[in-house]
């Protein structure tokens, strides 16, 4: 069993170098590399030929295109050649941190129906803490063994999936061309067909943030990506930003868990709440803890400051 990883690089020897190096050194577990090659400078063509000629990170088969076709297009010839059983879609502007790619297929393989993951590492505000990636590593494999957190999508910074989902759903759609919101719509794709994503929280990717879309104007890039939203929310919907509060007894925590996974939920922690539901994990729920104020105190305050920041669209109780 092994994972094909499908990276695409554009020029950025050194960043990209950095990466390789620590996917061979921090994987721990069996992978083929696929480098779709975008540069344009002969000096890294040549690199990237010699990395491929000397597996020097492990087998690699190298596609290198005529011209820079960007990452989505680049992307998908690689996914073209996948034949492992599991694929990694990585950017070449990340540092892996220990057994990052064994957890994660770790994960699928306990819940079958897990068909994307993503490490932790895709967060500004966690990255800033982040001095030492391995050290931090280790200490999410000590404080979060085996734990995971349900997303609404995958990010494609690094995305491992089931390869079968590709050969049932088909690959990136190229509608979303200069990046952004591929894989939004990947993810929602696979969620429509039975598959959870999911966030594996004791492994750790460190994503150094779009290097190369750094490169491009500011204002072609707002225009792309507004663009790119606008077809994914058109295909999909925007979910509903919820505060909810539950003062009805004996309510099934199946159905507050598939409004959850639908919705954005803001939840007032009570009585109510089945012990199920207080426990999941998903990156739409945040829990709010009643405090002196009581459910109600707490409920009122959080309207009040969620709507004065237009975090939410409509409060809801739940009653009896």
């Amino acid at each position: 069993m092994r994972c094909d990883i499908v990276m695409a690089t554009w020029n950025a020897v050194a960043m990209t170098r950095t990466a390789l190096e620590s996917l061979k050194r921090e994987a721990h577990f069996s992978y083929r590399l696929i480098l779709v090659d975008n540069s344009e400078d002969e000096e890294a063509r040549a690199y990237f030929r010699d990395i491929a000629a000397s597996h020097e990170f492990g087998e690699t088969l190298l596609i290198q295109n005529e011209k820079n076709i960007g990452w989505l297009k680049a992307t998908n010839i690689g996914l073209r050649h996948v034949e492992a059983e599991y694929v990694c879609l990585l950017n070449n502007d990340v540092i892996c941190g220990s057994a990052w790619l064994a957890r994660c297929i770790a994960l699928m393989q306990r819940e079958p129906d897990i068909g994307l993951v993503n490490p932790r590492g895709n967060e500004r505000s966690e990255n800033r803490q982040v001095g030492d990636v391995n050290a931090y590593a280790h200490q999410l494999i000590a404080g979060q063994n085996a734990l995971y957190t349900e997303l609404a999508h995958c990010s494609g910074f690094c995305m491992v999936v089931q390869s079968r989902i590709f050969q049932e759903l088909g690959l990136l759609d190229e509608i979303f061309d200069g990046g952004y919101y591929e894989d939004n719509d990947f993810s929602y794709r696979a969620r429509a067909a039975g598959f959870r994503a999911a966030q594996c929280d004791d492994a750790f990717v460190l994503h150094l943030g779009s290097q190369s879309f750094k490169k491009l104007p500011s204002d072609v890039k707002r225009q792309m990506i507004a663009r790119n939203r606008q077809i994914c929310e058109a295909r999909w919907g925007v979910p509903c930003r919820q505060l909810l509060l539950v003062e009805k007894r004996d309510i099934e925590a199946g159905v507050l868990i598939d409004l959850i996974r639908k919705e954005r939920v803001y939840l007032v922690d009570n009585q109510h709440i089945p012990q199920q539901v207080r426990h999941f994990r998903h990156a739409h729920l945040t829990l709010l803890a009643p405090g002196w104020l009581g459910a109600r105190g707490r409920f009122l305050l959080s309207w009040l400051y969620l709507a004065g920041k237009s975090r939410i669209d409509q409060a809801r109780v739940l009653i009896a």
